[in-house]
C-alpha cells in the first residue's frame, strides 16, 4: 500500500491519509460537533489523571511522568512508521516541530527535574499544545483516522504533562525563564540552519508556509525580514504566562519579610520590655 501523492488522498483508505494531502469531503468543521466532543473527553481525561496524580506518592508520580514520555515517544515512533510504510514520508516530517519537540523536552525534563526545565516545558508545550487544539490542521482528515486520533493525543499529553507540574506545586518565575531561553534559542539556531540546508519550514522559520499572515509578512518583508515577527509574539506570550506568577510571588515575598520584619520588631521591644523590669 504505497501512495501516489499526485493523487488527493494519495489513492489510500481514508484511515492513512495525512493532513497535507487529504481526499476532498472528508474532514470536519473547527468547534462543530466532532471537535467539541474530542476537547471536552480531552478535558475531562486531564482532569483525572491530575485528580490520580495529586493521590500518587513521588514513586507513582514519576511513573506516571515516564508513562506520558512514553506514549508521546511511542507516538512518534508509529507515526514514522506509518508515514514510511504509506510512502507518505518525507523531510518534513522530521520531528523539529514545535509540538514535536516537546517529546524530547520532555525527556530531557523527566531526567532532569531542574527549575529551568520545568519553565520550558511550560513555556512551550502549553501554548503550542493549545494553538494546535484550537486550529488544528488535521480537521480536513476523517473523525476515524491514524494522524487525526495521533493528533488528538498527542496534544492532550502535551498539556497534561505540563499541567501535572503545577500539580507538583511549580510556579514560574521569570529568572526560571531567561535560562530556558538559552536551550531554547540554541535549538532555533539549529533548526534555522537545517531549514536552510534541507529546504525545510520547521517552526517556520523558512516561508511560514501554510499560515497565511506569515506568507503575506513574506511578501512584504522578505524571507528574513518577517522572522522579526517571532521575538515579538513570544515576549507578549511569555510575558502573559510568566508575568502574573512573578508577581504573585514577589507580593507574597513582600509581605513574609513585612512579617518577619514586624516579629523581629515585637521580639526585640519584649526584650527591651523585660530588661527595663528586671532593672526596675
Amino acid at each position: 500500500m504505497k501512495a501516489d501523492m499526485s493523487v488527493p488522498g494519495g489513492g489510500l483508505p481514508p484511515f492513512w491519509q495525512i493532513a497535507e494531502n487529504p481526499a476532498p469531503g472528508l474532514g470536519w468543521r473547527m468547534y462543530g460537533a466532532v471537535h467539541w466532543i474530542w476537547l471536552a473527553a480531552g478535558a475531562a481525561a486531564i482532569v483525572g489523571l491530575i485528580f490520580l496524580y495529586r493521590r500518587l506518592g513521588a514513586k507513582g508520580r514519576k511513573a506516571m511522568l515516564w508513562i506520558i514520555v512514553a506514549l508521546q515517544l511511542l507516538n512518534e515512533v508509529d507515526t514514522q512508521i506509518m508515514l514510511i510504510a504509506t510512502g507518505q514520508w518525507g523531510l518534513k516530517d522530521l520531528p523539529l516541530h514545535l509540538c514535536s519537540l516537546t517529546e524530547f523536552v520532555f525527556l530531557a525534563h523527566v531526567l532532569f527535574p531542574t527549575r529551568t526545565m520545568s519553565a520550558l516545558v511550560y513555556a512551550i508545550s502549553f501554548p503550542a499544545a493549545a494553538l494546535g487544539l484550537a486550529m488544528p490542521t488535521w480537521s480536513v482528515l476523517p473523525v476515524w483516522n491514524f494522524a487525526s486520533i495521533h493528533s488528538f493525543v498527542f496534544h492532550f499529553l502535551m498539556i497534561l504533562y505540563a499541567a501535572l507540574l503545577f500539580a507538583d506545586g511549580y510556579r514560574p518565575r521569570l529568572t526560571d525563564l531567561w535560562k530556558a531561553m538559552i536551550p531554547f534559542f540554541v535549538g532555533v539556531a539549529v533548526i534555522f540552519a537545517l531549514n536552510k540546508i534541507l529546504g525545510t519550514d520547521f517552526l517556520y522559520m523558512n516561508g511560514g508556509t501554510g499560515v497565511a499572515f506569515l506568507e503575506a509578512l513574506v511578501r512584504v518583508m522578505g524571507i528574513y525580514g518577517y522572522l522579526v515577527v517571532f521575538p515579538v509574539i513570544l515576549a507578549v506570550l511569555w510575558t502573559a504566562m510568566f508575568l502574573p506568577f512573578e508577581l504573585y510571588a514577589r507580593k507574597k515575598e513582600k509581605r513574609a519579610r513585612e512579617t518577619k520584619s514586624r516579629e523581629e520588631t515585637e521580639r526585640e521591644a519584649e526584650t527591651k520590655a523585660d530588661e527595663h523590669e528586671n532593672t526596675v
